[in-house]
């Protein structure tokens, strides 16, 4: 019942706060707006107010802004069709634009509620090479390879941007120093404590990610490992103990599963680490800086996500859908009463980055296709037909809900 009900609230607010800026767009241009829809399908609540419907549909998946002349020929001045290139643009470039801004301010009210990492180092392995070549717990990272830092997410990126020998520049008792440093890497296979809060008191475990060799071999949320390479486990302690010192050597590992036992073959993965953790920071400045950076951050990846796609360097099982994003709802849900609403917040900000660029991405149907249509027509100092221009949109709409039962099929033979 919480995922359900997570899910809408959380599916409602990224799509309420996008039409939102879609329909206050058009209310300052003089466009007639005829409804205001939040959900899909068939209407459960409408209430008009000055000649406007406001709904609530069935679905929580989308929503719309029904606008006088966007799909038709009205020849009004409240039509969208006689409204000059430059507020139709506004009119489109609202809805992800609001996203963005939803994004920041969820970010900004994080930082202000349970703070920032920042830069100063809080913890440090002392197996890592960063420790090796002479930082110290207290010491505040101030760049990274000559490239200011500023929040712990801009310095992890500085770090892992490159598998190679990176240089930190710190800050100790009022003296910089600069030291080379020397990537630090782990072997793991994916898992972690199913008590997260007393890590050494059972080797009862979750796998963490089910493309890590622990989920890929068969090993389970609530197995419980009792031997690695008939050696004895007691507790989590000791079996990332054993992980660490394998080499990527393969691992012949036993787990009770209810009554029974059950033997797997698990092969360490070569994992880049950090090695690090850094202290909790409030303040306006951080708080402001790293809303916007994160922000911009998630975007970059998206990026980068889309052009390995291109390239073929990932696949198509990396592509969730609803039932994915569901289960990820459902799973920050159910750590509300541990860590208190940040998972979900931090969901919530990350997807609603997600759904402005995706509107963005010139694919039929989307608002960054309307906005290409825009262009052209600037450019060629004449409107489009709307017939063409529709038929475009329905085409892109069609193959847009066929690519999305794609990946929902998909999802749902994931979670089989």
């Amino acid at each position: 019942m919480i995922t359900l009900i997570a899910s809408i609230l959380v599916f409602s607010i990224v799509v309420l706060v996008h039409e939102y800026g879609h329909y206050r767009a058009a209310i300052s241009v003089g466009i007639k707006v005829e409804e205001f829809a939040i959900g899909m399908g068939p209407t459960i609540y409408k209430r008009e107010k000055n000649g406007i419907i406001y709904s609530i549909r069935l679905l929580p998946i989308g929503g719309f802004v029904n606008m006088v002349g966007e799909d038709e020929n009205v020849d009004t001045s409240e039509s969208y069709m006689n409204k000059t290139v430059w507020q139709r643009f506004k009119v489109i470039v609202a809805g992800p634009l609001m996203n963005f801004i939803l994004a920041i301010v969820i970010y900004i009210i994080m930082s202000a509620v349970y703070g920032v990492p920042g830069t100063t180092i809080d913890l440090i392995d002392s197996n890592s090479e960063l420790y090796k070549a002479g930082v110290r717990t207290g010491d505040k990272i101030v760049s990274v390879n000559d490239s200011n830092v500023y929040i712990r997410d801009d310095l992890v990126t500085g770090i892992t941007v490159e598998e190679k020998p990176y240089k930190v520049t710190v800050k100790r008792d009022g003296e910089t120093l600069s030291f080379d440093v020397n990537q630090y890497y782990r072997y793991v296979i994916g898992i972690y404590p199913y008590d997260e809060n007393n890590q050494s008191a059972s080797s009862v475990i979750k796998p963490s990610d089910n493309k890590l060799p622990a989920y890929k071999a068969g090993i389970r949320e609530g197995d419980k490992i009792v031997k690695i390479n008939g050696i004895d486990v007691e507790n989590y302690k000791q079996l990332t103990e054993i992980i660490l010192g394998s080499k990527g050597d393969n691992l012949d590992i036993t787990v009770q599963r209810n009554s029974e036992l059950l033997n797997f073959s698990v092969v360490p993965q070569k994992d880049l680490q950090i090695g690090f953790d850094t202290k909790i920071e409030k303040s306006i400045l951080t708080g402001i800086v790293s809303s916007f950076y994160k922000t911009i951050h998630y975007v970059k990846l998206m990026f980068n996500f889309i052009g390995m796609l291109v390239t073929g360097r990932v696949g198509a099982e990396s592509v969730g859908g609803p039932v994915m994003v569901i289960s990820m709802i459902g799973d920050s849900a159910k750590l509300i009463k541990t860590q208190g609403l940040y998972p979900l917040l931090n969901l919530l900000a990350f997807l609603s980055v997600n759904l402005g660029f995706m509107n963005l991405l010139p694919i039929p149907a989307l608002d960054g296709s309307k906005i290409m249509f825009l262009l052209i027509e600037k450019l060629r100092g004449k409107k489009i037909p709307i017939e063409k221009e529709g038929f475009v949109h329905f085409v892109g709409f069609v193959l847009l809900i066929s690519l999305m039962v794609f990946i929902t099929y998909k999802d749902i033979m994931r979670l089989f």
